[in-house]
């Protein structure tokens, strides 16, 4: 999978892109199958955005946000909300298709 990193202003050290390269890199041990993933990293007055976008490579992307003013929490948090989201899209798909019967 391609990751991408992008940073939107220069004030974002290497140390930062770095560990959110290698924090999602372990993106594929969740069993999706992803074309590719973009992190992009910006800052907006004192805080560290950071946004994550995964590419499926069928249906729609998943995209996560996340604002601290710490680097690696703001990262931290936008991988939190990217697990979460992804599990609950894997559970709503495993459950399709089983229907329960009326008791009487």
């Amino acid at each position: 999978m391609n990751i991408e990193i992008t940073s939107r202003c220069e004030s974002i050290p290497p140390a930062m892109k770095s560990y959110a390269k290698a924090k999602f890199a372990g993106v594929e041990r969740l069993g999706g199958e992803f074309k590719k993933s973009e992190i992009i990293l910006s800052q907006e007055k004192d805080e560290l955005v950071c946004e994550v976008i995964l590419h499926r490579h069928h249906g729609d992307p998943f995209v996560a946000h996340s604002k601290s003013r710490e680097g690696r929490q703001a990262v931290d948090g936008a991988a939190t909300k990217l697990e979460k989201q992804f599990l609950r899209f894997k559970e709503k798909h495993s459950h399709k298709g089983r229907r329960h019967r009326a008791s009487d």
